[in-house]
């Protein structure tokens, strides 16, 4: 049995985040799931349940100024991207580590919700980390039907919106959440660079130089052939910055594998995954558990 509890989390900046809970009865570890940029949340919804049903305590949630953490007035706040990893995702690990203090704490992220992992000031107790799609999104090493794409949201689409809205509209279109526009802004100048935001504009100045080149923690890093945006390139782009004293592991997937024609940036969370993937994941996490509890 699955129980799910709603709460909201208070920020060091008094910004309020919302999310839900999934607990199952008997617990055995925490998982802080950090969503991809833009992206609703119950596109992982099932996943997640999975996770839960294997005895993870899941929390799903939303950033600021995006979903039900949205803003009263997007048009006016100041959010940045880097406010996810500086801001947004402590405060959840802080609201996680007190509600349920005697359990082992995991991060699962997709995206940007992994890629900003390490500004974190805190990771103290969390146990590893397991990704997917985590790289960075440098635009020439994107398909060119994907790039220009890209490039129409970046530089025409979401200027016009702001011209109009003050903010990025994009939830009406069927493109992704609303979002505040230093967040679009901030994330399209890390994509112009391919070190992102490790690039010596950026790194150390505009974002802290974090824990990226000192984790004590194992990773483990999901990613597939077709993926427009977390492609070989992208992937060794963003991971030849990160170092840690434990392992730095991936798994590369080919979607002919799974029977299947496509997964892309998103397809790890289908349904159809849950035999061929899911419990892939969940023996990681099992596996990282019994690893530090025998440490």
């Amino acid at each position: 049995m699955i129980s799910e509890e709603e709460f909201e989390v208070v920020c060091s900046d008094s910004v309020k985040l919302r999310g839900v809970l999934l607990i199952p009865e008997f617990p055995k570890a925490v998982v802080q799931f950090n969503c991809g940029t833009g992206t609703k949340k119950e596109v992982y919804l099932s996943f997640l349940n999975y996770l839960a049903a294997n005895g993870y305590v899941c929390c799903l949630w939303d950033y600021r100024g995006s979903g039900n953490s949205s803003a009263e007035n997007l048009g006016k706040c100041d959010f940045t991207f880097s406010d996810y990893g500086t801001k947004d995702m402590p405060a959840i690990k802080t609201f996680l580590s007190r509600r349920f203090s005697g359990l082992p704490l995991f991060i699962v992220a997709h995206s940007a919700g992994g890629q900003q992992i390490g500004f974190m000031e805190d990771l103290d107790h969390v146990k590893g980390i397991v990704n997917f799609a985590v790289s960075s999104g440098y635009y020439p090493n994107m398909p060119l039907a994907y790039r220009m794409k890209a490039y129409l949201y970046f530089y025409v689409f979401a200027p016009v919106s702001v011209l109009f809205t003050g903010y990025v509209k994009a939830k009406p279109f069927g493109l992704m959440e609303n979002l505040p526009k230093n967040v679009v802004y901030e994330w399209r100048d890390w994509l112009e660079k391919e070190d992102y935001f490790f690039d010596k504009k950026f790194f150390g100045k505009t974002v802290p130089g974090g824990h990226f080149k000192n984790y004590n923690l194992p990773i483990h890093t999901y990613w597939t052939t077709d993926d427009t945006i977390s492609n070989e390139k992208n992937i060794n782009a963003f991971w030849k910055h990160v170092e840690s004293d434990q392992e730095i592991g991936f798994t590369k997937l080919e979607p002919s594998d799974f029977g299947l024609k496509n997964i892309g940036h998103f397809g790890f969370f289908r349904r159809n995954m849950k035999d061929a993937l899911w419990r892939n994941v969940v023996n990681k996490l099992d596996n990282l558990l019994l690893s530090q509890q025998e440490l």
